[in-house]
């Protein structure tokens, strides 16, 4: 007997429903990871957004910190806009990933803003981020004397030491005084030989890499540092040149001044050596000479102590070969004042500085293409404040007393980040 089996109709619909309900649940399960990894995918991309915001801002960061530096005294160079203390770029920065805005809060040590901007995926949102960086001041007046080259010392017992005009201990009411010095006479040379002879060194001798020294090392009472990193940049003009004015003409007691009398000003001279005065008070006066050869008679600041002014003189020669000489038997500079009251800056086309006579000049010089000569000295106390130039040549008695204040309250050779904070 043959039997046969026919399934029946309603177990041929279980089975449909069956697989319609796996092929839902797994599509349903497909589809919540699609949304699950598509959703991790746009995190991801989104925190990746967040941090390249960071990146982008402190690309701005990098960029405040390049035009301060480029520029210490002023950093309104490179086109750079002006509002109150706050300087900025031309324009708002963009790069392949975002853009970024950068503000420069200037002062003394100034404080640098940067926000990134990026666009967030899919909806196109702005990300944003700030970061803050406050500086510190890398001082340029750091040494008694400076040298891109070679400094010799053929001085009859010459000295350099330290002094520091706002501390009651080393100074005589912010004047040098021989009874009150200390140790921190350094000399420094980037890259040449310094002949120290029977000179002393009151301090420190900083040798750049390449840089020797002769003889006369027992006359180093600090230490010989052999690998020193320093270098010396070229001077540039601040931005207020183009808008000089020329000094007032001024007969005191029949000597003919050029006289700059007014506040936050900015003068300029060509050939004409007459002695310069700088009147009394709080004025932040700018001197521009242009003359191919400088020789005043004479540079003198009033108001002492009290109520000083303070001079910045940027010498900036037509042509290479220029020269400033600076003779005499008297005070000069900041005469009865603080050597931070007085700074000279020689151009690229400076390539002389010459001191003479026994006069004490009160005041730091800045000239990283000029050869110094100190000529003379003996009866004065010679250089009070620092040197920097080329290559410098000591003769006579002719000593350099560092005013350890300049390293504070002189001006800088650059700033760098003491603190990064993102707001």
């Amino acid at each position: 007997m043959k039997i046969s089996f026919c399934p029946k109709v309603r177990d041929q619909g279980s089975i449909l429903a069956f697989t319609l309900i796996l092929v839902a649940i797994m599509g349903l399960t497909l589809g919540s990871y699609l949304v699950l990894a598509s959703g991790q995918q746009g995190s991801v991309a989104r925190s990746q957004r967040w941090n390249s915001a960071i990146d982008v801002a402190e690309a701005g960061i990098e960029e405040g910190l390049a035009q301060v530096n480029y520029s210490p005294n002023d950093f309104s160079a490179n086109n750079w806009s002006v509002s109150g203390n706050q300087y900025s770029p031309p324009s708002q920065r963009s790069l392949v990933n975002g853009s970024y805005a950068l503000a420069v809060i200037g002062g003394s040590t100034p404080t640098i803003y940067a926000t990134g901007y990026v666009g967030a995926p899919i909806t196109g949102q702005i990300i944003q981020r700030t970061v803050r960086v406050t500086t510190q001041v890398l001082p340029l007046f750091n040494v008694a004397l400076g040298a891109v080259g070679n400094i010799n010392m053929n001085g009859n017992n010459m000295v350099t030491d330290s002094w520091n005009s706002e501390s009651t201990n080393l100074s005589n009411g912010g004047q040098y005084t021989s009874s009150k010095v200390s140790t921190n006479g350094d000399v420094a040379s980037e890259q040449g030989i310094v002949n120290i002879g029977n000179q002393k060194i009151d301090g420190n001798l900083y040798l750049g890499p390449t840089a020797t020294y002769t003889s006369g090392a027992n006359q180093v009472l600090g230490t010989i540092n052999k690998d020193y990193n320093v270098n010396f940049p070229d001077v540039t003009l601040p931005s207020s040149a183009p808008s000089a004015s020329s000094p007032t003409v001024l007969n005191t007691n029949g000597t003919v001044y050029n006289y700059l009398p007014l506040d936050n000003a900015t003068y300029t001279v060509g050939n004409d050596n007459k002695p310069i005065l700088v009147a009394a008070g709080h004025t932040n006066v700018t001197l521009i000479v242009t003359a191919q050869s400088f020789n005043p008679t004479a540079v003198v600041l009033l108001g002492g102590m009290t109520n000083p002014p303070t001079l910045t003189i940027y010498d900036f020669p037509p042509n290479p070969g220029g020269s400033v000489t600076l003779v005499g038997n008297g005070t000069g500079g900041a005469s009865a004042a603080r050597p931070v009251n007085f700074i000279f800056y020689g151009g690229p086309n400076l390539n002389s500085v010459t001191f003479g006579g026994t006069s004490t000049f009160i005041g730091a010089i800045y000239a990283p293409e000029a050869v110094l000569s100190l000529n003379g000295g003996g009866n004065g106390n010679n250089i009070e404040g620092a040197l920097i130039v080329k290559n410098a040549t000591v003769n006579g008695h002719f000593d350099v007393h560092y005013d350890e204040a300049l390293a504070k309250f002189g001006p800088a050779k650059g700033f760098v980040a003491s603190s990064w904070q993102e707001l």
